[in-house]
Parts: structure tokens; C-alpha cells; sequence
């Protein structure tokens, strides 16, 4: 019910951008970890500001613990605007199978990924189904 509770609050926000709710857990009872995403980016500012906004709209009663964050870059891609924001960047999928490709992040639609790779100098494009997608995380180096 509290988690519910602040997963609307969050959506209502006052941040002056577009932005997208990617994940909110309870770690323990009544701390929650609340990840944002949007195509401008998130500033500490408005975590502050979601947060405020969430912790204003709550009753003291209620006595919760509220993270705020940007999903960051060690985090795998989850949300269609993580994948959108990520286009052009280098990325590594494990698939089901367990295999690993590195890639740069070409294309994405609501059915697949496409990847392009170069070996041996030679440059492919991979299409990658989301249904044989275990996890999809930014390569950073």
C-alpha cells in the first residue's frame, strides 16, 4: 500500500520534464529505493525535488526511509527509455544461453535490440530478440 502510495506521488512530481519511474523497491520494511530515467537526464536536483514532494505528501506517522536516484550506469537497461537514451553507446548482452556480445546500441523497438559489432575489422549488424535477453548493461570500458 505505501509503495502504491509513493509510486503516484513520484508520477505527479513537479520536475518540468519527462521522466519515467524504473524501479521501486522496498529494501526493507518501509525503505524504499526509488530510480528515475528521462531522455534529459537526472540531476541530483530533482531527486531532491521528487523526494521533497513525495516526503511532503506522506504523513510524519507513516515514519518511512526514501532513497531517490538517477538509474545510473552500472545498472542494467530495463525501461524502453533507457534503450532509447543509450542508442549509439556500447553495450554488453548476456543472453539466456549465457553469451555474451558487445556491441554498440544501433536500434531499439519494443521487440528487439540491434547491435553493430566489428571483429577481425569487419563491422555486423546483430538483431537480438528481448525474448532471448537476459540482461542488457552499459559497457563502460
Amino acid at each position: 500500500m505505501m509503495k502504491e502510495k509513493i509510486y503516484q506521488l513520484a508520477l505527479t512530481a513537479p520536475l518540468g520534464k519527462k521522466f519515467e519511474i524504473i524501479e521501486l523497491t522496498e529494501t526493507k520494511e518501509l525503505c524504499f529505493e526509488l530510480y528515475l530515467e528521462s531522455l534529459e537526464g537526472i540531476t541530483i536536483d530533482d531527486c531532491v525535488k521528487v523526494s521533497k514532494h513525495i516526503m511532503n505528501n506522506i504523513s510524519e506517522e507513516e515514519n518511512i526511509e526514501l532513497t531517490v536516484s538517477s538509474a545510473g550506469i552500472d545498472k542494467p537497461l530495463r525501461a524502453p527509455i533507457q534503450f532509447i537514451k543509450n542508442i549509439g553507446k556500447k553495450v554488453e548482452v548476456k543472453t539466456n544461453e549465457g553469451k555474451k556480445i558487445t556491441g554498440t546500441l544501433s536500434e531499439y523497438s519494443p521487440e528487439q535490440i540491434k547491435l553493430t559489432t566489428t571483429q577481425k575489422k569487419e563491422t555486423q549488424t546483430i538483431n537480438i530478440p528481448f525474448q532471448n535477453i537476459k540482461q542488457v548493461r552499459i559497457k563502460i570500458f
